[in-house]
């Protein structure tokens, strides 16, 4: 390529100090960036991350303190870097810029699924949604976030771009070694069942745990690992599991770090995503990516995303995950045959791709 690499300002503002979803997207899209030709990349944050190009602070806590930062002192930045063009990478752009702007939009679920979210916290993020319509390009995950936002901010669809994100960088399946390392770290003997992203009410854990429950009444000696960080229903899914008699075989792992991901995905059985709605559905494509089989609820992203490689079950019915679970467990051909599916699947993603076709929105916007 020839001509001066385009000058982007990323801003990662918003990754929290344990990243999920819409932090994983900015570190890994951040790298796949900073190591292309055709770029130099300026990245605001609130402190280092390896290879993401030069790095400028941001507001190390609190929304309110971010969201200020981003509206007055983001726009003289803009200027003074010299910056062709600004990418908010989860939803924040600012109202005035001197800059082209594109924003990533991950989900709407704070209009989706209301309920989910306290009234701050709806009133916040939708305030971030109105600040993310100003911009001149949308990068979406899927076709389900790209109708949502023409239905619920009028967003224009010719300005929309969906640029499917990918499992993380160092996910794939890991020996048998690391495997029964982290069983002995969290106790976990037999098989087991895994959920991601636990305790928030539209993950809908509490059908995996149901579903535990009805597979262990068929005599199955299973035990379920709940992962993610805790949320608004730890405690309710607690008491799920102790009323359901099944508490030696339920284990709350927490946050699971980046090294002991591929070992807990390659261990499971199977990955139960039950979902009520998603954006894109990260856990499910990094389960593939380990050969681990997937069932996951049928909503359109999941439909999208996951295409004919996941065994899919309507959205609250443990019976029906219980049912497919058991056939996994039961029919080695069955189970391999999803594990093929899944990783040839997985291997169609990736963030070099991503990074090339968000480049390509970044030059659109640019005028190049």
């Amino acid at each position: 390529m020839t001509g001066q690499p385009l000058r982007v300002f990323l801003n990662a503002s918003a990754i929290p100090d344990r990243p999920a979803g819409a932090g994983v997207y900015t570190i890994e899209l951040a790298r796949a960036l900073a190591r292309r030709d055709d770029v130099e990349l300026l990245t605001a944050s609130p402190r280092a991350f390896p290879a993401t190009g030069r790095r400028i602070a941001s507001p190390a806590r609190g929304a309110v303190a971010r969201t200020l930062w981003e509206q007055t002192v983001m726009p003289g930045l803009l200027r003074g870097e010299q910056a062709v063009v600004y990418h908010g990478a989860h939803f924040a752009t600012p109202l005035r810029s001197p800059v082209a702007r594109v924003v990533t939009v991950h989900d709407l679920t704070f209009y989706r699924l209301p309920a989910r979210y306290s009234r701050r916290h709806r009133w916040y993020y939708r305030a971030l949604a109105r600040t993310a319509a100003r911009a001149e390009r949308m990068i979406v995950p899927s076709q389900a976030v790209a109708a949502d936002a023409v239905h619920f901010l009028g967003y224009p669809p010719g300005r929309i771009r969906v640029i499917a994100e990918a499992p993380r960088t160092g996910i794939t399946a890991a020996n048998e070694a690391a495997v029964e390392t982290l069983r002995r770290k969290l106790s976990v003997r037999g098989d087991y069942l895994l959920t991601l992203g636990t305790a928030e009410p539209g993950k809908r854990a509490i059908d995996a745990i149901r579903a535990l429950s009805i597979l262990r009444c068929q005599g199955r000696p299973l035990s379920l690992v709940l992962a993610g960080n805790e949320g608004t229903l730890s405690l309710a899914l607690q008491k799920e599991v102790a009323r359901l008699g099944i508490n030696g075989a339920v284990h709350f792992a927490g946050y699971v770090p980046d090294e002991d991901l591929p070992a807990l995905l390659t261990g499971a059985a199977a990955l139960v995503f039950p979902s009520l709605y998603e954006g894109f559905g990260l856990p499910p494509l990094e389960a593939m990516a380990c050969g681990t089989p997937v069932i996951a609820s049928h909503v359109p992203a999941m439909d999208e995303v996951l295409s004919s490689a996941a065994v899919f079950v309507p959205v609250r019915e443990p019976a029906a995950i219980a049912r497919e679970a058991a056939r996994l467990l039961d029919d080695a051909g069955w189970r391999q045959e999803w594990s093929g599916r899944g990783l040839a699947h997985a291997a169609r993603f990736s963030w070099e791709r991503a990074a090339a076709e968000t480049v390509a929105v970044y030059r659109e916007v640019a005028g190049l």
